[in-house]
């Protein structure tokens, strides 16, 4: 039985508990487990003998700011729309999860600050003039909705922070850690075309955000690579998707259509049901979120998003910059996504 060990425990001993080499354990610790493509397996079993061995990282002590000179970082954890208390279905619980745990390798203490939600349901971080993160040293946000004047205003205001997704402001550079969603949807693709898939149909959330654009523009790019057409996306809010856009999808000669949302999904599944298709037979469906589980008997090929990781290198990038203001620091990071094709993926019918 392994001996409980103090906070002095080292990467060498994670190192000979988790059966792994030190620089395996040095790249999953920092967050870039992900970016050096450690498995998903590796990496839990170095995060669960690092919190055997208790152990903590030199702990980032304060340089300024907020509290007193040495003090354990104190990171705010900010939400742009209701996602607490939250189970370990919910979308949010790995990126939440890997928070608490890098945040416990860094030595940092977490808060969670919530708001009031404005008239679009959105719950912002400034209520007139005053900044609501101002009691962290620094902050991670994440959130569907982000609220872009109030991103700007944090950057403006030298707020340091971290945003968990890929996310832009104009006329400014915020730090993000997101999913490198444009070369995931590229590689679908690829796998479609080479199992003989040449006509496809795209559904598309209606508020585009960097992610939905990264889908679209992996997968626009993928067809054009392959000199395939690029269909219209069909861009809408779930109860606008019509049996019509099915049957003409279906008269179009698609055999595969790549879906945003699990949302626009079950519209679509519901669909091709009442139509008295089936899938993946008539149709290989794709989704390009993670599948939620429980949802009805197929297991739903899909984008996989390292939702675990991105909290992860989250923390790991705020404590640097923190920590090491000055240094020259990668501030926008996106991480690689896996996909599964299950059952719901086939080779097209013969014609």
């Amino acid at each position: 039985m392994t001996k409980p060990r103090s906070r002095s425990s080292r990467q060498a001993d994670i190192a000979r508990e988790a059966g792994v080499s030190q620089s395996t354990v040095s790249m999953v610790l920092s967050g870039s487990g992900d970016l050096a493509r450690i498995s998903t397996e590796t990496q839990r079993r170095v995060l669960s003998a690092a919190r055997r061995l208790r152990y903590t990282s030199a702990a980032p002590q304060r340089t300024g700011g907020v509290g007193t000179r040495n003090a354990p970082l104190l990171l705010g954890v900010h939400t742009f729309e209701p996602i607490f208390p939250t189970s370990a279905r919910d979308y949010y619980f790995e990126f939440l999860k890997g928070i608490e745990e890098q945040a416990g390798i860094e030595g940092c203490n977490l808060v969670l600050f919530t708001a009031a939600q404005n008239e679009d349901g959105v719950r912002r971080i400034y209520q007139g003039a005053v900044n609501g993160l101002r009691q962290a040293a620094g902050s991670l946000l994440l959130g569907h909705h982000a609220h872009r004047d109030d991103l700007a205003r944090l950057a403006s205001d030298g707020h340091p922070f971290v945003y968990i997704g890929h996310r832009e402001v104009p006329g400014t550079e915020i730090a993000y850690v997101g999913g490198d969603y444009r070369v995931a949807t590229g590689r679908i693709v690829d796998d479609l075309v080479a199992m003989g898939h040449r006509t496809f149909a795209y559904l598309g959330e209606a508020v585009r955000y960097e992610p939905q654009v990264d889908r679209w523009e992996g997968f626009a790019a993928a067809l054009d690579r392959f000199g395939l057409a690029i269909p219209t996306p069909a861009i809408g809010q779930p109860e606008e998707l019509t049996a019509q856009w099915l049957d003409d999808t279906v008269r179009a000669g698609a055999t595969a259509v790549l879906v945003e949302s699990v949302s626009l999904l079950r519209v679509l599944a519901a669909m091709i049901r009442l139509r008295g298709l089936s899938v993946p037979q008539d149709l290989s469906v794709i989704l390009l979120v993670d599948a939620p589980a429980g949802e009805g008997n197929e297991r739903w090929a899909s984008l996989r998003i390292p939702r675990n990781a991105m909290g992860r290198r989250a923390v790991r990038l705020l404590t640097v910059l923190l920590t090491d203001p000055t240094g020259d620091h990668e501030q926008q990071i996106l991480l690689p996504c896996t996909h599964t094709l299950g059952s719901t993926v086939a080779p097209p019918r013969a014609p």
